[in-house]
């Protein structure tokens, strides 16, 4: 198969647009420059920042409170664990897991124990919640899964220190104060900003309670293999969904018809698979198809490389295919990131592909509506620029800190519509809803946690590629930073964080990237 391909006329025009480019004028001023950073004093800097482990300082005041609490759940273990473990229901949670190792299909997934469990029902979030809000549809189940799998995860982890052999030790975690400093400063404009206490708390909850995943998630890895499983499990689930947007393209599903614009006569659908709607669809194909490509690198058999490009190109055209243009400039903007970070021949491929789209009658009637003046009279009459100006109206009654949490811009606040003289709409801007709803301080401290949540991620790039030297973990690096990229510039153009499992989703993510980078073991510790 290699040798068919690199005899291909394809490849000799590739090999010589490379030669071109190696004995180009600008390459060699760019390799001029580059070795110039290197040698600066603002590269050794920069690479000490990244380089640097994460901060483990047993005298902090928070790691020795925490330690403390770790030490007296231990105690406690120590008493009670010989009768928790001699149990009925621990009896039995023992024996539906050897039953479970002994099947083929979930065998792999109890072999992890309760830890493997949940890491594979996480993974598999966005088809649970499918199954369980509209297809079973049971109103009980549907509104408090997530909430009892948190629940049972944080009990899970708790129960875990207190059976341990040995008091766990505090791991310091790099995203851990940007997080906590985000919910507390939402906690407290909670309570400062509360025109209805009952809508803030919802505000409150739906702003930050998936954010919480972050610290589950990270606690739960345990070594490469949870990590693996995770991540193979999430593309997979992917691949599946990718397939069946694929499907709904094909068959030109039924859609609404305000999801087009008469003047788009060439756009005969949108996929949405069992997500309901194309933009949300679009994202979730961002976040994970850099996830398959970085397995397409990190494969050694043919066949794997091969079957792992398969699901990243599907993965691309069911994005293409939702027509959603802030996903395609989320999707451009992950892949150019991962292009830049893995293999720069990418971009040429890219570029050729960027090309080629345009020439698809949909791709050219959705990019050149943007220019007529229909759009420009669409977007200002109830469109997105409408809904933005009208936001910061709003804002502007309380520009430091908003009109509350719930209030305005989201889900919660078109549950409710408390004031009829108001305008409820989906702002479709995840920054400008922070905005409107807390303020300066919020966006602020939102953004703020944004920063160290890339800058984190590059640190992990970095000790992965130069100071662990791993090149297969740099490479899933690489294709988690890549889509988090991604929904970090979708969130301009919707409120992409609305719905739980997108927010799930990205912050496991980043958890996932956090542990690659600061706390990776290959074996149970």
């Amino acid at each position: 198969m290699r040798e068919l391909v690199q005899g291909s006329l394809f490849w000799r025009f590739l090999l010589f647009l490379s030669n071109c480019w190696q004995n180009s004028v600008p390459h060699r001023i760019a390799s001029g420059l580059r070795a110039m950073v290197r040698r600066s004093a603002t590269h050794r800097i920069a690479a000490a920042c990244l380089s640097a482990p994460a901060r483990q300082t047993s005298s902090a005041r928070a790691a020795t409170f925490l330690q403390g609490w770790n030490e007296r759940l231990w105690r406690l273990g120590r008493r009670v664990t010989p009768a928790v473990e001699s149990s009925l229901l621990c009896r039995a949670v023992r024996s539906v897991f050897r039953c479970g190792r002994e099947s083929r299909l979930l065998g792999r997934m109890f072999q992890g124990g309760i830890c493997g469990v949940l890491l594979t029902v996480l993974a598999l979030y966005g088809l649970v919640d499918y199954v369980l809000r509209d297809v079973l549809a049971i109103p009980v189940v549907s509104s408090l899964w997530d909430e009892a799998l948190l629940l049972l995860a944080v009990l899970w982890l708790v129960w875990d220190r207190m059976r341990a052999p040995r008091p766990r030790l505090i791991r310091a975690n790099p995203l851990d104060p940007a997080v906590f400093l985000f919910v507390g400063v939402a906690l407290a404009l909670m309570f400062v900003i509360s025109p209805f206490f009952s809508i803030a708390v919802a505000g409150w909850r739906a702003t930050v309670q998936y954010m919480l995943w972050f610290f589950v998630a990270i606690r739960l890895l345990r070594d490469d293999r949870d990590l693996m499983n995770l991540y193979y499990v999430m593309v997979g689930a992917a691949f599946l969904i990718a397939l069946h947007g694929i499907y709904q393209y094909i068959i030109a599903v039924p859609i609404p018809s305000h999801w087009t614009d008469q003047a788009e006569q060439s756009v005969r659908t949108r996929v949405f698979s069992i997500f309901g709607s194309p933009n949300i669809m679009g994202d979730y194909m961002v976040m994970f198809a850099p996830m398959a490509a970085a397995l397409a690198y990190r494969a050694k058999m043919v066949k794997a490389k091969l079957f792992f490009w398969f699901v990243t190109f599907c993965m691309c055209f069911a994005c293409l295919f939702t027509m959603s243009r802030g996903a395609w400039m989320a999707m451009a903007v992950a892949v150019l990131v991962f292009s830049a970070l893995v293999d720069r021949r990418l971009l040429l491929l890219i570029l050729a592909a960027g090309l080629c789209s345009l020439s698809l009658p949909f791709v050219a009637s959705r990019i050149g509506y943007l220019l007529t003046p229909e759009f420009i009279a669409s977007t200002t009459n109830g469109g997105r620029a409408s809904r933005w100006a009208l936001a910061l109206i709003y804002w502007s009654e309380s520009p430091l800190f908003g009109v509350g949490l719930g209030m305005f811009g989201g889900a919660v606040a078109m549950q409710h519509k408390i004031y009829s003289a108001v305008s409820y709409f989906y702002v479709d801007n995840y920054y400008l809803k922070i905005l409107v709803e807390m303020g300066v301080i919020g966006l602020t401290v939102f953004l703020l946690l944004l920063v160290c949540l890339l800058f984190t991620g590059a640190r992990t790039l970095y000790r992965t590629a130069k100071v662990q030297k791993d090149r297969p973990a740099y490479l899933l690096g690489a294709g988690l930073f890549s889509g988090l990229c991604g929904v970090v510039v979708h969130c301009y153009f919707e409120n992409i964080f609305e719905e739980p499992y997108m927010m799930a989703y990205f912050w496991m993510i980043a958890a996932m990237l956090v542990y690659l980078g600061f706390f990776r073991k290959k074996e149970h510790g």
